[in-house]
């Protein structure tokens, strides 16, 4: 499957492999550790380099975000055995269940125009091959949805929401149906909230200094403001939308961080079609002006 037939299942999250756990306050032993008792399920245990800070481990950005909620859970006190159980119900019952393949059929069926016939037919080829379709069993499940939900609507609240006493799980996107729901359980049991965006917003901002030239998540305007801000290192990047529908945003070679960018890019998505002005100041100066197409 090339990398546009990828897209059009939205594995875009699992093309991107550079996320470095230690940066997310993980170290690599945790992440061998955690794979070790599947709290992260159908990753392999990495190569640790003692001699490199950072180690060789590497997670794909649904992944390391996964890592990230495992971590969070552990720091609120929930154990190891729970979480165990919990990374089942989220990773191997939909596997099992094969839920990549029902998310494939409704997309055909329910195909509007909007995907072309070639590509139609490729994804009935795909339900057709079992070696591809054990690796998308893997890929796809409400939780890979969630995120896939998020960068496509980040205005709407996205979470997981998790009953430790009785190992229920949910997730949340704002469905009215969900929170009438969780507001029953809240009655009779504690549960334990993990928002995606605060996660998303570290995750990104790490994969924001990766080599690799292009992120599945950034449309090309996004793109250019990354390779602007992080390759050519001005001293100060002022952007602005040319009605003023956005806030201004000023990042200074002071202060300028990777979080302050992603922040910028993962809140204010940028429409596709606009395009952008820069213009080059003195001193290493730009700014950056996008006007809506």
């Amino acid at each position: 499957m090339n990398s546009s037939h990828a897209r059009l299942l939205g594995q875009q999250i699992f093309e991107h492999c550079d996320i470095a756990p230690i940066e997310l306050g993980i170290t690599p032993r945790q992440i061998n550790y955690w794979i070790k008792k599947i709290l992260i399920p159908f990753v392999e245990r990495q190569d640790i380099n003692e001699n490199k800070r950072l180690g060789r481990v590497r997670l794909n950005l649904a992944n390391a975000i996964w890592a990230y909620i495992i971590k969070e859970l552990l720091d609120v006190g929930v154990s190891s055995k729970r979480l165990a159980k919990l990374a089942k119900k989220v990773w191997d019952k939909p596997r099992k269940d094969k839920y990549a393949d029902k998310v494939i059929r409704k997309t055909i069926n329910r195909n509007n125009g909007s995907i072309s016939n070639e590509d139609i037919e490729i994804l009935k080829n795909t339900l057709e091959d079992d070696l591809l379709m054990g690796t998308l069993r893997m890929e796809i499940n409400p939780f890979t949805d969630m995120i896939k939900s998020w960068l496509l609507n980040k205005e709407v609240p996205h979470a997981l929401v998790y009953i430790p006493k009785t190992g229920e799980h949910e997730f949340l996107m704002n469905d009215g149906k969900l929170n009438l729901k969780l507001a029953s359980l809240a009655l009779e049991s504690s549960i334990v909230t993990v928002p995606l965006a605060p996660i998303l917003l570290k995750v990104v901002s790490i994969d924001i200094d990766s080599p690799k030239p292009t992120l599945g998540y950034l449309n090309s305007i996004e793109q250019q403001i990354r390779d602007i801000v992080v390759f050519k290192k001005p001293k100060e990047v002022q952007i602005v939308f040319e009605n003023g529908q956005l806030k201004p945003i000023i990042i200074t070679e002071k202060h300028k961080t990777k979080e302050q960018l992603a922040r910028y890019i993962l809140e204010n998505k940028i429409e596709k079609g606009s395009k952008m002005l820069i213009d080059i100041r003195s001193q290493g100066n730009y700014k950056l002006t996008l006007i809506k197409k």
